[in-house]
């Protein structure tokens, strides 16, 4: 298994800090690659491309929002950004997590942390959330591009 594939609710949310509950990702930098995500003013309501791990808990945790597209990778605080296209550049990337939203609802999360995929398969069930499935490395059942705005 390299990831999880899951349906959440269509609303204003803290759908990320729910997702990532329990995720242990100390020393980690979150990079928001793509993004459409709104606060309740139809503001966007992240402003940075790059948060620290303590931000970026922070920030998901204080308001509501509403992601209607989104592509966040997660890289240790030393490592650089990388441009991931396909799950093969993904695999030989140092990016640990990638979470794509796509239309509101649609959440694909590939992880090379076990411990985490396991916790996220945990929270989707804690959440309520549906069509929850583990994501299998064959070739049919992976996106073919690792963007927001395409599956």
């Amino acid at each position: 298994m390299v990831g999880i594939r899951f349906k959440v609710r269509n609303e204003y949310n803290h759908i990320f800090s729910k997702i990532f509950e329990n995720l242990n990702s100390d020393n980690y930098r979150w990079d928001i690659v793509e993004d459409e995500i709104y606060d309740l003013d139809g503001e966007n309501y992240l402003d940075k491309e790059s948060y620290s791990n303590r931000e970026f808990k922070k920030i998901i945790e204080d308001e509501i929002y509403y992601p209607v597209f989104a592509n966040i990778q997660i890289y240790r605080t030393q490592e650089k950004r990388e441009d991931i296209q396909t799950y093969e550049d993904f695999i030989r990337s140092k990016c640990q997590l990638i979470l794509l939203i796509t239309d509101n609802e649609f959440v694909d999360i590939y992880t090379k942390n076990k411990t985490w995929l396991n916790t996220i398969y945990q929270n989707a069930i804690n959440n309520d959330f549906v069509d929850i499935q583990y994501i299998e490395e064959s070739k049919n059942f992976i996106r073919h591009k690792f963007s927001a705005y395409s599956d």
